[in-house]
């Protein structure tokens, strides 16, 4: 739990269950918490539940990141889930951003992976998944498994996003057109902000500065807006690609988000 307190929000309650925990906040802006996410095994077996459920009391503003990338090994039991879902509650005056590195599922793998935020009045939110299958470094692709991810967003209990994509091992999607397209890494952004046309043009055109300067591999990109949800999305092979693209975008976004400057995490630089 969360709470704004003498000028700077404190997480004031943590427990756990398990290997999952968080480090010692830092406060590299003052007064807004960055804490990072441990989970020291790097994986989840067959038959593993990871949850994590944050509350973010009135006036507090907090930046959540991983170290490290997530995996779901490959399981050998048929049709054990590995389940890994954040839950989040977002009181009047919050803002939560939720910036986790990417999630790799082995070939063989049984992953569910849940997003559900749930907002009230003001509240303001930024977060991505970032969702690679196989591990095509090493030669191994997506012909068996299953993953299934959600991400869920309301306001005052009225939905405002609620998307649900399920790949399956070995299956056409994972080649054809309007699915993977042969691709392995599928990413989405998504911020409480209405961006109009001539934001959107500028952030396209900014976008793709950056990718033609960097030289990046050829992927599809993204950027549209859905009600009150700006949302970006990556197809392609480099989860790294993908989340400097998704960094660029958050640092351009989140002034319009909590009038705050980009204030990149120290622990994305290691």
């Amino acid at each position: 739990m969360f709470e704004a307190r003498a000028g700077r929000t404190d997480l004031v309650r943590s427990r756990h269950k398990g290997p999952l925990r968080v480090q010692r906040a830092f406060y590299p802006e003052g007064d807004c918490c960055h804490l990072y996410l441990l989970h020291p095994p790097g994986g989840m077996v067959p038959g593993d539940d990871l949850r994590v459920a944050l509350g973010l009391s009135h006036g507090a503003q907090a930046l959540l990141t991983t170290p490290s990338a997530g995996r779901v090994y490959r399981s050998d039991l048929a049709k054990t889930a590995q389940s890994q879902g954040i839950s989040a509650e977002l009181l009047t005056g919050t803002c939560l951003e939720w910036l986790p590195q990417e999630t790799i599922v082995y070939e063989g793998a049984e992953a569910e992976l849940s997003n559900r935020f749930d907002l009230q009045g003001d509240a303001s939110l930024c977060a991505w998944d970032i969702v690679v299958l196989g591990r095509r470094a090493s030669g191994e692709g997506f012909s068996k498994g299953r993953c299934l991810q959600k991400i869920e967003i309301s306001r005052d209990g009225i939905p405002l996003l609620h998307e649900r994509t399920e790949w399956l091992g070995g299956s056409a999607m994972l080649d054809a057109p309007w699915g993977m397209n042969g691709m392995s890494v599928s990413g989405t952004l998504f911020a409480t902000l209405q961006c109009d046309q001539d934001r959107m043009d500028s952030l396209r055109e900014g976008l793709a500065e950056l990718i033609a300067s960097r030289g990046w591999l050829p992927a599809e990109w993204g950027l549209s807006q859905k009600r009150d949800i700006f949302l970006a999305r990556y197809l392609g092979n480099s989860p790294e690609q993908c989340r400097k693209g998704f960094i660029w975008l958050w640092s351009q976004l989140r002034p319009l988000l909590n009038g705050r400057a980009a204030c990149p995490p120290r622990i994305w630089n290691t």
